[in-house]
């Protein structure tokens, strides 16, 4: 009865040990999982902050676009008036 017993014992032994190695790896598993949320919501508060910046930008490429239009536009409106000064002085030779 004393080598069944030893015996048994080195089995309680070793489940004892695959237990306590599977319970590490869990709880590894949930930390990495815990960590890995974290960075999740970390990288979508960036990602919002990025949406937002990039709203900005379309706003001020909107806004230079139109400075842009309203400068040309004007640039052109002195031109005729420059051509039709020059035109007028022209026909006064």
């Amino acid at each position: 009865m004393g080598e069944g017993g030893v015996g048994e014992e080195r089995r309680v032994e070793k489940g004892v040990d695959k237990f306590e190695v599977l319970e590490e790896k869990i709880t590894q598993l949930v930390e990495a999982y815990a960590s890995l949320a974290d960075e999740k919501n970390g990288l979508g508060k960036k990602l919002a902050q990025k949406e937002i910046e990039i709203q900005g930008l379309m706003k001020k490429v909107d806004r230079l676009s139109q400075e842009r239009e309203d400068a040309r536009q004007r640039v052109e409106g002195l031109l005729d008036r420059l051509d039709r000064l020059i035109s007028s002085k022209d026909m006064v030779k």
